[in-house]
């Protein structure tokens, strides 16, 4: 049954965050149906249910969209993580979450997965696309922890908040490249432990 495009009428669109929601939404179905993240606009708008031109209203290309589905997702799963960290007092023991959980939400998960299958080539270009809305949307979930943490003195006095995002950021994407994604998750937390942890956390003095 070919799917309705009621849709894509000016005058049907009341809401742009919804039709933002709906289209990701169908974004999603389409990579985790292809196992990577390739697909066609048109795809997008057939599973939408709208228009061509609805979809380009709101996204320019194909990067856009995979940039719009990454954050959205990323976003919510910032939210849950901070609401979860065990020790939010304390750095030593948070960062290595904070960068770890990201890693491991890619395995198991049909989504996460197509979209860093290695056909996902769309995904670089994306990403890079979208350098500066990450670290705006980490600084908003993190700038409160990072707060807490340089008034107690468990930060080095020169780091600035946007550089330590960008930080963890990187060492997110780096581990999740093809030299590191498959490795023991042990050898991962001992990496951010060691390079991560130590650049950003003084030691405490006794």
């Amino acid at each position: 049954m070919e799917p309705s495009r009621w849709w894509g009428a000016d005058r049907a669109i009341l809401d742009d965050e919804e039709a933002r929601r709906r289209i990701l939404d169908a974004a999603g179905r389409c990579i985790v149906r292809r196992g990577n993240s390739q697909f066609r606009m048109g795809e997008v708008a057939d599973e939408a249910g709208v228009s061509r031109s609805t979809v380009y209203r709101y996204f320019p290309g194909r990067d856009d969209v995979l940039l719009g589905l990454m954050l959205m997702r990323v976003d919510k799963a910032l939210g849950d993580l901070v609401r979860s960290l065990p020790a939010p007092d304390d750095p030593v023991r948070s960062v290595p979450e904070m960068v770890l959980a990201r890693v491991e939400s890619v395995a198991g998960n049909p989504l996460n997965e197509a979209m860093f299958a290695a056909e996902s080539t769309a995904v670089a270009a994306a990403l890079e696309k979208g350098s500066e809305p990450f670290v705006e949307l980490l600084l908003r979930h993190y700038e409160p922890l990072l707060s807490r943490w340089k008034r107690a003195g468990r930060l080095y006095d020169d780091l600035d908040f946007r550089s330590i995002v960008q930080w963890l950021h990187t060492t997110t994407l780096f581990l999740l490249g093809p030299s590191w994604r498959y490795r023991p998750a042990v050898d991962k937390r001992e990496f951010v432990e060691q390079f991560v942890v130590r650049a950003l956390v003084p030691p405490i003095r006794q």
